[in-house]
């Protein structure tokens, strides 16, 4: 008898589930199956009824009313009145799971929205209830039309029933949205992930189109910032020769390609993958690399104190490593002023003078260490203030401390006192990659640079994160922001982390990649472009620009390629007669010129154009190579106060230029020693220059 009330039950209860499952319900899962060949799901996470669902709606920070809706395959929609607020999730329309999850369920949220204006903004979400911790979130636009999203994730762990939280968060603007036809549907793993469909209607951004304006302005700011003349013109003792051919082989650029890495793949580390360390210096198939790298974990200050991936000895192993390549590396970071970035000691039981001196002290160590501070042509020397205000609020009101931000000034200056070469920079992300959102940060960051510079501290740098969206910012609106900052302060600037979400489509973020480079590329502030890594076998988003875990290179990767090695890249040739002006237009870098002529006449000359220049040399027909070759050695490396040169031909000139390119000494070279006492501890180049030949030596100067 117990065993047949059971049975009855089970039936009963299949019956009323079945039963309860209305219109709306039924016509998505046949969408879905159709559309996408998605079988019945094993769980409606919500529920499979519109009044059920609605009926356990939370909704806060906005004005609600619930309508019926006529002529959609739903029939009850929620109008949301909004305000605009300080962050988007100000206003919700959230939901609690009513079945429980297991960690890995694959699930798919499906809604319905619009809104009063083409301009509408959203973000669909799904996370903890109470941690907040995130399981997906998607900006999306929302225009004047119903219309269907979809967003897919799978659960990362365990949820109760109402343990997630999902739906809208709606305060990026005044507007008036409408929501309807919320579901979430649990697959478990019944499908393979990626089956499930992404349907944001972020395929496109502004200033997308091949025609848009700025494309013009840009190819025109390309030619002016980032090109200069080389004019080569071969004397020939007056003889009207003309069997001379001129090469020009681009070998790097000056301007900044890099990436994030992580220590321990490359250089024998202890996670050593041989790949990894090839495409970091032969991305193009021609020996062709990224010319700087920042080391994505391993200088933060917990991983520096506590060996995470590497040791120092190690990691200073490593920057050399580039260096020697001739590839430069950028500092990251010295302080993030929050307690979550800081070793466990700093909190906010401790005294500001406690946690002062504990960063002052680190700050000493990671940039004495080995001279590591030196070795860095930049740092970000401060990290994400706008946000992370643990470290100004602890010291607020206390002695000298009146908003607490006086000791980010304390930092630079003290920074700067370490490492006068390197450019210090502050790091942030709430311009460029949040520039479209009313609710950036890029006023309350400006006010902050604004305190610093008044207080004389030697910011020389702005370094614009790039995580972009779903839905990344439009081109135009990226040129105004860094416009707007070159106006305002006249520094130089970088983008320090690109990415992008992989809710965008494949061929947006190619699309995006090509035009995101192309805006920086031509904007005079920019001295670099840096992605937070390139690889997605080690990406903290498991979604780099360039490669799948298997190397497979992405649309978007090939885009890079394409753009740095290729379309901005500069090898060209000319045939030539003597005694007349040869201009080469290029792009600046280190170039490699070849001249070739009569009887087996050769000279080779590598070059770094940073800016117009004449390249004169004497032609004898009767030279050949070995008559062109300088033996040049160069000691002691490193050095303090002089060079001491040893060579066997007759250089009259000499340059020396700072780790990133820049000409700080010349003179005439009258003796086999150049004074260089005035140099600060760093990295540096020498360029020798004879009538007919050039060469570059690295050195090193340590005090």
């Amino acid at each position: 008898m117990i065993k047949s009330i059971i049975c009855f039950t089970a039936i009963l209860f299949t019956t009323i589930t079945i039963s309860a499952q209305d219109t709306y319900h039924s016509w998505l899962q046949t969408k879905l199956q159709t559309d996408f060949n998605l079988t019945q799901p094993i769980d409606w996470v919500l529920s499979n009824n519109e009044n059920t669902t609605l009926s356990k709606a939370s909704n806060y920070g906005a004005t609600y009313t619930t309508f019926n809706v006529n002529g959609q395959s739903f029939t009850k929609a929620t109008r949301a009145t909004i305000t605009a607020g300080a962050n988007p999730w100000n206003a919700g329309h959230l939901f609690r799971n009513q079945k429980a999850l297991a960690t890995g369920d694959r699930c798919l949220i499906a809604l319905w929205l619009r809104c009063n204006d083409p301009n509408g903004k959203a973000r669909i979400m799904a996370e903890h209830a109470t941690t907040y911790s995130s399981e997906v979130a998607a900006e999306v636009k929302v225009n004047q039309e119903w219309r269907l999203y979809f967003l897919s994730f799978e659960a990362k762990q365990n949820y109760s029933v109402e343990q997630m939280q999902l739906g809208v968060q709606l305060a990026y603007r005044n507007q008036v949205i409408e929501i309807g036809g919320v579901a979430c549907l649990n697959y478990k793993k019944n499908v393979i992930f990626n089956t499930l469909p992404i349907q944001l209607y972020n395929g496109e951004y502004d200033g997308m189109a091949d025609n848009a304006p700025w494309r013009t302005q840009a190819a025109n700011d390309i030619d002016l910032y980032r090109k200069a003349n080389l004019i080569v013109k071969i004397n020939s003792n007056g003889n009207d020769i003309n069997d001379y051919t001129i090469k020009t082989e681009m070998l790097q650029h000056e301007f900044k390609f890099g990436t994030a890495i992580a220590s321990n793949r490359f250089n024998g580390g202890s996670a050593y993958n041989a790949t990894y360390e090839d495409k970091l210096l032969n991305l193009d198939g021609k020996g062709h690399g990224f010319n700087e790298v920042v080391f994505e974990n391993d200088m933060k200050w917990p991983a520096w104190e506590q060996n995470w991936f590497s040791s120092h000895n190690e990691i200073i192993s490593d920057v050399n490593w580039f260096l020697d390549k001739g590839i430069s590396v950028r500092g990251h970071n010295l302080v993030w002023p929050g307690w979550t970035y800081s070793p466990t000691d700093i909190t906010a039981t401790k005294t500001p003078a406690y946690i002062i001196n504990r960063n002052k002290q680190h700050i000493r160590d990671i940039l004495s260490n080995n001279k590591i501070g030196n070795l860095c042509n930049d740092w970000d020397v401060i990290n994400e203030i706008t946000t992370n205000n643990d470290y100004a609020n602890r010291f607020k009101g206390s002695n000298g401390y009146a908003t607490g931000r006086e000791f980010y000034s304390e930092i630079f200056k003290l920074t700067d006192s370490l490492i006068p070469d390197a450019k210090l920079y502050l790091n942030d992300y709430i311009a460029i990659e949040q520039a479209d959102s009313p609710t950036n940060g890029i006023a309350t960051w400006q006010s902050y640079i604004d305190e610093l510079i008044a207080a004389n501290t030697p910011i020389e740098g702005i370094g614009f994160q790039g995580h972009f969206s779903a839905s990344p910012t439009g081109i135009p609106r990226v040129k105004e922001v860094l416009d707007d900052f070159w106006n305002k302060y006249q520094l130089e600037a970088k983008v320090t982390e690109y990415d992008i979400s992989n809710l965008a489509p494949q061929e947006t973020q190619e699309k995006y990649m090509r035009d995101i480079l192309s805006i920086c590329f031509a904007h005079p502030s920019m001295k670099g472009f840096i992605m937070w890594g390139f690889w997605d076998g080690a990406h903290w988003l498991n979604n780099s620009p360039m490669y799948k875990t298997d190397w497979t290179i992405k649309p978007s990767g090939e885009a890079f390629i394409d753009q740095v090695f290729n379309k901005w890249w500069s090898n060209e040739e000319k045939s030539s007669k003597a005694n007349v002006d040869n201009t080469f237009r290029l792009f600046k870098g280190k170039h490699k010129v070849t001249i070739t002529g009569p009887n087996g006449f050769q000279i080779e000359k590598e070059i770094i154009l940073d800016d117009n220049e004449n390249l004169v040399v004497e032609a004898n027909t009767n030279s050949t190579n070995e008559n062109n070759i300088h033996q040049i050695k160069l000691m002691p490396n490193p050095a303090i106060d002089y060079l001491e040169l040893n060579f066997t031909k007759g250089f009259t000139q000499y340059l020396i230029y700072d780790s990133i390119g820049k000409r700080i000494k010349n003179g005439e070279l009258t003796s086999n020693k150049i004074a260089i006492s005035e140099l600060d501890s760093g990295i540096y180049f020498l360029r020798l220059e004879s009538e007919n030949h050039s060469e570059v030596m690295r050195f090193l100067v340590g005090k």
